[in-house]
């Protein structure tokens, strides 16, 4: 289960949104640099994706709209979101097990795409890095960028298991690339709602959980109930804790 975007997703790296239903399939090809610096590009491959494994749950019939928000950069068919790398490569997200994609956001330099997706039982929120040859990671809901934007933290957790992160985690953005430095799933509360409110430093994170016994009737009601507080703090590795972050 997806929980609700919360924070402004990566806020310090991504701007605007786009209506997963705008924008056709089938781009044209790229005209102009995406990434500061970046040569000019070429139009994503689809033939470059490798073959995916043909989902039984799958019910859409035709390929994702490819979100405004993502503008020439990239193209779909029925299994595959293709984009177009700041190397004028092709890095690849298999959707053979997603029905609809919402919340698309672009960084203002092109560097990252990002959506929420929902599938059969399953959900999550993919981050496409475009440095490099290209990387995709799922954060499970849209993730929340530290101060300096040089990283960024998710928590995702529920009992059903049907998220696609499961755990608190988090990622170092490196001049090219992403590396996740902390993944904790063990021993955490899984029967309410996480919350990943907000970084101390680029040290810190502060998280809330909600219990189940507390989550009102209404899910958009959800914000405005007070959760429980606990942070993960890089002297501790990141493990998530009860309580607040030190000095804060």
């Amino acid at each position: 289960m997806r929980g609700s975007p919360g924070p402004i997703a990566l806020a310090a790296l991504l701007a605007g949104c786009g209506n997963a239903q705008e924008a056709s399939p089938t781009p044209a090809a790229a005209t102009t640099p995406a990434v500061t610096g970046a040569p000019v590009l070429r139009q994503p491959e689809l033939a470059a994706c490798p073959k995916a494994r043909p989902a039984d749950e799958l019910q859409r019939t035709r390929p994702l709209a490819i979100p405004a928000a993502f503008g020439n950069l990239a193209a779909s068919d029925l299994r595959h979101i293709a984009v177009v790398t700041a190397t004028g490569g092709t890095v690849c997200v298999d959707t053979s097990w997603i029905e609809t994609i919402d919340d698309a956001k672009a960084s203002p330099d092109g560097r990252f795409l990002a959506f929420g997706w929902s599938g059969y039982e399953a959900g999550g929120y993919i981050v496409i890095d475009r440095s490099g040859k290209g990387q995709v990671v799922d954060t499970g809901v849209a993730p929340l960028a530290a101060p300096s934007g040089k990283r960024f933290a998710a928590v995702e957790i529920s009992a059903s298991g049907f998220g696609s992160l499961n755990a608190f985690a988090v990622w170092d953005i490196l001049p090219v690339g992403l590396k996740q430095i902390a993944h904790y799933d063990d021993g955490l509360p899984t029967d309410g709602e996480w919350r990943t409110d907000g970084w101390h430093g680029d040290s810190c994170v502060s998280l809330s959980y909600v219990p189940s016994e507390r989550i009102p009737e209404k899910y958009e009601d959800l914000p405005k109930v007070p959760g429980d507080p606990w942070f993960a703090a890089e002297a501790n590795r990141w493990k998530p804790m009860a309580g607040v972050c030190p000095h804060s």
